[in-house]
Protein backbone atom coordinates (compact mmCIF):
# COMPACT_ATOMS: atom_id res chain seq x y z
CA UNK A 1 0.00 0.00 0.00
CA UNK A 2 2.63 2.66 0.83
CA UNK A 3 4.56 1.36 -2.32
CA UNK A 4 1.52 2.27 -4.52
CA UNK A 5 0.97 5.54 -2.63
CA UNK A 6 4.52 6.70 -3.01
CA UNK A 7 4.42 5.62 -7.11
CA UNK A 8 1.04 7.48 -7.22
CA UNK A 9 2.93 10.58 -5.46
CA UNK A 10 6.06 10.57 -7.96
CA UNK A 11 3.95 9.62 -10.99
CA UNK A 12 2.12 12.89 -10.26
CA UNK A 13 5.18 15.07 -9.24
CA UNK A 14 6.71 14.10 -12.65
CA UNK A 15 3.29 14.57 -14.89
CA UNK A 16 3.30 18.12 -13.08
CA UNK A 17 4.21 21.41 -15.06
CA UNK A 18 6.49 23.14 -13.20
CA UNK A 19 7.68 25.67 -15.80
CA UNK A 20 5.94 29.30 -15.08
CA UNK A 21 4.42 31.60 -18.16
CA UNK A 22 7.92 33.41 -18.06
CA UNK A 23 9.93 30.17 -18.81
CA UNK A 24 7.84 29.41 -21.66
CA UNK A 25 7.88 32.92 -22.78
CA UNK A 26 12.30 32.84 -22.66
CA UNK A 27 12.26 29.68 -24.02
CA UNK A 28 9.88 30.77 -27.17
CA UNK A 29 12.62 34.27 -27.50
CA UNK A 30 15.67 31.49 -28.15
CA UNK A 31 13.23 30.20 -31.10
CA UNK A 32 12.76 33.39 -32.24
CA UNK A 33 16.14 33.68 -32.23
CA UNK A 34 16.35 31.74 -35.10
CA UNK A 35 13.68 32.16 -37.13
CA UNK A 36 11.50 29.16 -35.68
CA UNK A 37 8.38 31.54 -35.39
CA UNK A 38 5.62 28.28 -35.32
CA UNK A 39 7.40 27.00 -32.79
CA UNK A 40 7.74 29.85 -31.00
CA UNK A 41 4.09 30.48 -30.84
CA UNK A 42 3.29 27.08 -29.47
CA UNK A 43 5.27 27.54 -26.70
CA UNK A 44 4.00 31.51 -26.00
CA UNK A 45 0.04 29.65 -26.54
CA UNK A 46 1.42 28.00 -23.34
CA UNK A 47 2.79 30.57 -21.30
CA UNK A 48 -0.40 32.69 -22.04
CA UNK A 49 -2.68 29.35 -20.88
CA UNK A 50 -0.86 30.05 -17.51
CA UNK A 51 -0.96 33.46 -17.46
CA UNK A 52 -3.36 35.24 -19.76
CA UNK A 53 -2.39 38.60 -18.72
CA UNK A 54 1.74 38.19 -19.30
CA UNK A 55 2.14 41.10 -21.68
CA UNK A 56 5.02 40.04 -22.85
CA UNK A 57 4.55 36.57 -23.96
CA UNK A 58 1.08 38.27 -26.20
CA UNK A 59 3.57 40.74 -27.48
CA UNK A 60 6.49 38.30 -28.52
CA UNK A 61 3.14 36.20 -30.02
CA UNK A 62 1.59 39.06 -31.90
CA UNK A 63 5.12 39.62 -33.40
CA UNK A 64 5.59 36.53 -34.06
CA UNK A 65 1.74 36.23 -35.75
CA UNK A 66 3.00 39.39 -37.99
CA UNK A 67 6.38 38.03 -39.51
CA UNK A 68 4.52 34.72 -40.44
CA UNK A 69 1.82 37.01 -42.13
CA UNK A 70 -1.19 36.35 -39.86
CA UNK A 71 -2.07 39.81 -38.75
CA UNK A 72 -5.71 39.47 -38.51
CA UNK A 73 -4.23 37.27 -35.22
CA UNK A 74 -1.58 39.64 -34.31
CA UNK A 75 -4.66 42.27 -33.85
CA UNK A 76 -6.49 40.04 -31.96
CA UNK A 77 -3.14 39.70 -29.52
CA UNK A 78 -2.61 43.76 -29.40
CA UNK A 79 -6.55 44.51 -29.09
CA UNK A 80 -5.97 42.13 -25.96
CA UNK A 81 -3.08 44.18 -24.73
CA UNK A 82 -4.55 47.23 -24.56
CA UNK A 83 -8.01 45.82 -22.72
CA UNK A 84 -5.14 44.72 -20.02
CA UNK A 85 -2.61 47.84 -20.39
CA UNK A 86 -4.64 50.52 -21.89
CA UNK A 87 -1.52 52.69 -22.43
CA UNK A 88 0.60 50.21 -24.04
CA UNK A 89 1.93 52.76 -27.09
CA UNK A 90 3.39 49.72 -28.54
CA UNK A 91 0.30 48.07 -28.85
CA UNK A 92 -1.50 50.38 -30.80
CA UNK A 93 1.59 51.61 -33.20
CA UNK A 94 1.55 47.46 -34.14
CA UNK A 95 -1.71 47.03 -33.98
CA UNK A 96 -1.96 50.32 -36.31
CA UNK A 97 0.54 48.63 -38.56
CA UNK A 98 -1.28 45.34 -39.21
CA UNK A 99 -4.40 47.27 -40.22
CA UNK A 100 -2.00 49.20 -42.68
CA UNK A 101 -0.76 45.85 -43.84
CA UNK A 102 -4.50 44.81 -43.82
CA UNK A 103 -5.01 48.59 -46.21
CA UNK A 104 -7.35 49.40 -43.69
CA UNK A 105 -5.48 53.10 -43.59
CA UNK A 106 -8.10 54.87 -41.55
CA UNK A 107 -8.25 51.90 -38.71
CA UNK A 108 -4.71 52.24 -38.87
CA UNK A 109 -4.34 56.20 -38.20
CA UNK A 110 -6.91 55.39 -35.39
CA UNK A 111 -4.55 53.33 -33.32
CA UNK A 112 -1.26 55.44 -34.25
CA UNK A 113 -3.39 58.43 -33.06
CA UNK A 114 -3.91 56.67 -29.92
CA UNK A 115 -0.09 55.79 -29.65
CA UNK A 116 0.17 59.59 -29.81
CA UNK A 117 -2.20 60.39 -26.86
CA UNK A 118 -0.32 57.69 -24.89
CA UNK A 119 2.62 59.80 -24.91
CA UNK A 120 0.82 63.43 -25.05
CA UNK A 121 0.16 64.83 -28.11
CA UNK A 122 1.89 65.77 -31.82
CA UNK A 123 3.47 68.75 -29.93
CA UNK A 124 4.13 67.63 -26.06
CA UNK A 125 5.16 64.82 -25.59
CA UNK A 126 7.08 62.16 -23.22
CA UNK A 127 9.37 59.61 -24.67
CA UNK A 128 9.70 56.89 -22.07
CA UNK A 129 12.22 54.79 -23.64
CA UNK A 130 14.63 57.75 -23.11
CA UNK A 131 14.36 57.65 -19.42
CA UNK A 132 14.00 53.93 -17.70
CA UNK A 133 12.85 55.47 -14.39
CA UNK A 134 9.46 56.04 -15.57
CA UNK A 135 7.15 53.00 -15.89
CA UNK A 136 5.97 51.31 -18.98
CA UNK A 137 9.14 52.26 -20.75
CA UNK A 138 9.41 48.94 -22.32
CA UNK A 139 6.42 49.14 -24.48
CA UNK A 140 7.02 52.73 -25.44
CA UNK A 141 7.83 53.45 -28.83
CA UNK A 142 9.62 57.64 -29.68
CA UNK A 143 6.97 59.78 -31.25
CA UNK A 144 8.77 60.07 -34.77
CA UNK A 145 8.65 56.31 -35.44
CA UNK A 146 4.75 56.82 -34.88
CA UNK A 147 4.20 59.41 -36.81
CA UNK A 148 6.05 57.37 -39.94
CA UNK A 149 3.90 55.01 -40.11
CA UNK A 150 1.01 57.68 -39.86
CA UNK A 151 2.25 59.54 -42.72
CA UNK A 152 2.26 56.40 -44.42
CA UNK A 153 -1.20 55.79 -43.70
CA UNK A 154 -2.44 59.27 -44.35
CA UNK A 155 -0.68 59.30 -47.97
CA UNK A 156 -2.30 56.16 -48.71
CA UNK A 157 -5.72 57.68 -48.33
CA UNK A 158 -4.86 61.12 -49.97
CA UNK A 159 -4.84 63.06 -47.02
CA UNK A 160 -1.46 65.35 -48.47
CA UNK A 161 -1.19 67.78 -45.83
CA UNK A 162 -1.39 65.91 -42.84
CA UNK A 163 1.03 63.44 -44.49
CA UNK A 164 3.39 66.06 -45.13
CA UNK A 165 3.64 67.44 -41.60
CA UNK A 166 4.66 63.54 -40.05
CA UNK A 167 7.32 62.90 -42.50
CA UNK A 168 8.67 66.91 -41.68
CA UNK A 169 8.20 65.92 -38.56
CA UNK A 170 10.67 62.80 -39.00
CA UNK A 171 13.15 64.43 -41.10
CA UNK A 172 13.95 67.07 -38.42
CA UNK A 173 14.32 63.90 -36.04
CA UNK A 174 16.70 62.13 -38.85
CA UNK A 175 14.05 59.37 -38.81
CA UNK A 176 13.95 57.23 -41.72
CA UNK A 177 15.20 59.64 -43.50
CA UNK A 178 15.44 57.71 -47.11
CA UNK A 179 11.67 57.13 -47.45
CA UNK A 180 10.57 60.56 -45.42
CA UNK A 181 12.35 62.63 -48.37
CA UNK A 182 10.98 60.44 -50.52
CA UNK A 183 7.63 60.41 -49.41
CA UNK A 184 7.26 64.38 -48.99
CA UNK A 185 9.13 64.60 -52.28
CA UNK A 186 6.03 63.09 -53.91
CA UNK A 187 3.98 65.12 -51.88
CA UNK A 188 5.70 68.52 -53.68
CA UNK A 189 5.51 66.58 -57.11
CA UNK A 190 1.64 66.82 -56.59
CA UNK A 191 1.61 70.36 -55.71
CA UNK A 192 3.71 71.33 -58.61
CA UNK A 193 6.42 72.69 -56.31
CA UNK A 194 9.04 70.73 -58.78
CA UNK A 195 12.07 72.78 -57.28
CA UNK A 196 11.29 71.79 -53.72
CA UNK A 197 10.52 67.83 -54.85
CA UNK A 198 13.83 67.27 -56.82
CA UNK A 199 15.78 68.65 -53.98
CA UNK A 200 14.17 65.86 -51.63
CA UNK A 201 14.42 63.39 -54.59
CA UNK A 202 18.14 64.22 -54.13
CA UNK A 203 18.30 64.19 -50.34
CA UNK A 204 16.03 60.69 -50.65
CA UNK A 205 19.06 58.99 -52.69
CA UNK A 206 22.14 60.60 -50.35
CA UNK A 207 20.11 58.94 -47.43
CA UNK A 208 20.39 55.19 -49.44
CA UNK A 209 16.60 55.24 -51.13
CA UNK A 210 17.56 53.97 -54.64
CA UNK A 211 13.72 54.36 -55.86
CA UNK A 212 14.61 58.20 -56.17
CA UNK A 213 17.03 57.82 -58.87
CA UNK A 214 13.42 57.06 -61.31
CA UNK A 215 11.74 60.26 -59.99
CA UNK A 216 15.33 62.13 -60.22
CA UNK A 217 14.79 61.07 -63.84
CA UNK A 218 11.35 61.45 -64.69
CA UNK A 219 10.96 64.82 -63.32
CA UNK A 220 13.88 66.32 -62.71
CA UNK A 221 16.32 66.38 -65.71
CA UNK A 222 14.99 69.38 -67.26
Amino acid sequence: MRYLLLTLIIFNLTSCDFKTSSDYNAEAEKLEKVGKYKDAISLLNIAIEKDPENLYALTNRAVDKSIIEDYIGAIKDYSTIIKIDPDNTLAYLNRGKNKKRLDDFKGAIDDFNSAIKTKGTDVIYIDKIENSIIDGFEFDVAMEEIRYERGIAYYNIDSSKTAFQDFDFCIQKNFELGNSYLYRGHIFHAYRKNKEACLDYQNALKNGNEEAIKWIKQDCNE
